[in-house]
């Protein structure tokens, strides 16, 4: 691995919390405060700036903590920033966070070795009548490279015909007269043959993979926008304990329990004319597997601190799967990180 120029890995995630990822606007005839979602289809995703910002400040805090680095604040921010004092520091250049995430100093700049996608929903859970199922249709599952697999051969998930669901072989769910509804919506079954043992999903968990549903892809969006979350919530006036007026508002979120899935790209610091890595006392080679380190260094805690906005308010906590930092087995029996491509 130290040779390579490039490594590319996927990461799968679970909303602890609902997410909210605002866009600081409002849109007409929905909720205040809205969440960020894909131009094309409308469908909302959590963007790779708010997980490589969140990733780059969690990794700083693991680092100082840990006694690999000294502190510099500058280093966290990845640029110059006022200190205590009111004079400039600047990021070394040097440490695990300014190689993996990228700087800019004013006699030099140094593009990110870590490179983060958005992060997409694979699986978004609905209330039915048969209880919950998680939601997705052919077109997420090829994005997120997931394909069928059967002799040797790939192909990819085939679309229900009409306005029809199927249910992938082995989930345990079993809708009524060959109906189930998704919210507001009545849809009729599609009995095709879906095979998801050769999905390549190690990592979620099995009562997720087990409720499953496949919807055609001009409903998903429909279904997912149906049944985000959205709360109302009033601001409180210090000196009299109630609301204020005019001060009502409501949000949406992404929902507790739905899935995502986003790439990484590390590249070779070697390929870059970086050579070392200098921690608190000493300096150490510098490759992709100290990128990939110091990256998990940061996901781990996503799970604790979460991202996006409203943490006070009970939102954000977001668990990566598949980690290999993680000492939690799996409930399908694999261990995390074994399920790396």
């Amino acid at each position: 691995m130290n040779n390579e120029i490039y490594k590319p890995k996927k990461y799968f995630a679970i909303a602890l919390d609902p997410i909210h990822i605002g866009t600081g606007g409002y849109r007409i005839g929905r909720v205040d405060n809205t969440i960020v979602r894909e131009p094309a289809t409308g469908i909302p995703k959590i963007p790779g700036t708010t997980i490589e910002g969140n990733c780059r400040n969690y990794a700083f805090l693991d680092a100082k903590s840990d006694g690999r680095l000294e502190g510099n604040l500058a280093c966290a921010k990845g640029k110059k920033v006022k200190g205590d004092d009111g004079k400039d520091i600047q990021p070394c250049g040097e440490c695990e966070i300014c190689i993996t995430f990228g700087y800019t100093k004013d006699d030099k700049s140094m593009q990110a070795m870590a490179s983060f996608s958005d992060a997409r929903i694979l699986f978004f859970p609905v209330a039915t009548m048969i209880g919950p199922v998680w939601v997705t249709c052919p077109m997420v599952l090829k994005d997120a490279g997931i394909r069928e697999s059967n002799n040797d051969s790939e192909k990819e998930i085939p679309e229900p015909v009409g306005n029809k669901f199927i249910i992938p072989n082995g989930c345990k769910i079993q809708p009524p007269e060959e109906k189930l509804n998704f919210g507001w919506l009545l849809l009729e079954k599609d009995n095709k043959d879906i095979n998801p043992e050769t999905w390549n999903l190690k990592g979620i968990p099995k009562d997720i993979l087990n409720r499953i549903v496949i919807v055609p892809d001009d409903l998903f969006p429909q279904i997912i926008n149906s049944n985000l979350e959205v709360r109302t919530s009033v601001s409180i006036d210090p000196l009299t304990g109630t609301a204020e007026e005019g001060a009502l508002f409501t949000y949406e979120a992404i929902p507790r329990g739905t899935v995502f899935w986003f790439e990484v790209i590390y590249q070779n610091p070697k390929y870059f004319g970086i050579d070392k890595i200098k921690t608190k006392d000493n300096e150490k080679d510098a490759n992709i597997n100290e990128i990939i380190n110091t990256v998990k260094s940061g996901l781990k805690y996503f799970e604790f601190l979460g991202v996006g906005g409203m943490s006070s308010r009970g939102f954000g906590r977001l668990k990566v799967l598949n980690l290999e930092t993680s000492n939690n087995n799996i409930e399908n029996g694999e261990e995390d990180g074994k399920s790396e491509e």
